[in-house]
């Protein structure tokens, strides 16, 4: 893919981003060559990232690629919603949503010259009350583990198990409810998993629905009772193959908005973050609403 403005924002904070720095701007320069024009920003905060981001934007750049873990693409991917410049994934976290659904190469190096070669396709983007998210979306116990999560010293898949364990005791469901596509409603009394993908997965190999397309104009909810817990936990190695669709009990609905009530209002998951949403919320889906620079199928193994 050619592009003749490119701007690269590098998160020293992700994981290993201080250690594979001059490796991934080696890997720039060599398979970067065709854009001319390039720049690097090194944000120390959400509010310099974001800043940068709207720079790139009104600097009329051709693709931004976003050198980080999932919470920096979700920042950046949001910004770029509608804007017409390209968004490329070098993934330095240990999820990496994004870039495990697009195929690109979790080693920083690899991914740099795979996205050099790619293509732009265009991804849904979804909404939940008013707020974008680029993966997923959650409100119920596999919302809560987040705030466990982030106060561990460690990433990755193992801190992510330890995280839902540890919350799960703590975990005190509310009554939900749920109006699909403005026609069936859903109800749950002691919700334990309730999840919406955009994409195959919530990352580290752990998939929503194997079968999620980016670009189908629709969104994937899961969600299960507690009391079934036991039945889920005997099964959860499908989520690493099927998805969380296939464990028991759970339902699946594939939809276009959906209408969530609650007794009170409660943090909702957004891409690994909280965010405070009322009792009632909708979460609805923006067709093709960014573009992402993906490798092309011969690339794409990694």
């Amino acid at each position: 893919m050619n592009f003749r403005k490119v701007r690269i924002l590098y998160n020293r904070r992700s994981g290993p981003g201080r250690s594979r720095f001059e490796a991934v701007r080696r890997a720039v320069g060599r398979h970067w060559r065709g854009a001319a024009d390039r720049a690097w920003y090194f944000p120390e905060s959400r509010t310099e990232s974001d800043a940068m981001v709207d720079a790139a934007v009104a600097d009329a750049a051709d693709c931004l690629l976003v050198c980080g873990g999932d919470g920096t693409v979700s920042s950046v991917g949001r910004r770029l919603i509608g804007t017409g410049v390209a968004m490329g994934v070098v993934p330095l976290g240990s999820g990496n949503g994004l870039a495990r659904h697009f195929g690109v190469p979790l080693d920083p190096e690899r991914a740099v010259a795979a996205l050099a070669a790619g293509e732009v396709r265009r991804m849904d983007v979804g909404v939940a009350g008013g707020v974008p998210f680029l993966v997923s979306a959650s409100a119920a116990w596999d919302a809560s583990l987040v705030r466990v999560y982030d106060a561990l010293p460690f990433r990755g898949v193992v801190s992510y198990a330890l995280a839902g364990f540890w919350s799960f005791f703590g975990y005190r469901p509310q009554p939900l409810e749920a109006v699909v596509d403005g026609g069936e409603t859903l109800r749950f009394d002691k919700p334990l998993l309730f999840t919406v993908g955009n994409l195959a997965g919530w990352g580290g190999g752990a998939l929503i629905d194997a079968d999620a397309s980016a670009d189908d104009g629709r969104l994937e909810l899961i969600a299960g009772e507690r009391r079934d817990a036991p039945r889920m936990l005997a099964r959860v190695r499908r989520v690493f193959s099927k998805g969380g669709k296939a464990l028991p009990r759970v339902q699946h609905r594939s939809f276009r908005t959906l209408s969530v009530s609650r007794p009170a209002a409660a943090p909702v998951q957004l891409d690994g973050e909280l965010e405070d949403l009322p009792a009632r919320f909708e979460i609805s889906v923006r067709p093709a609403a960014l573009g992402v620079l993906a490798p092309s199928p011969a690339r794409a193994a990694g």
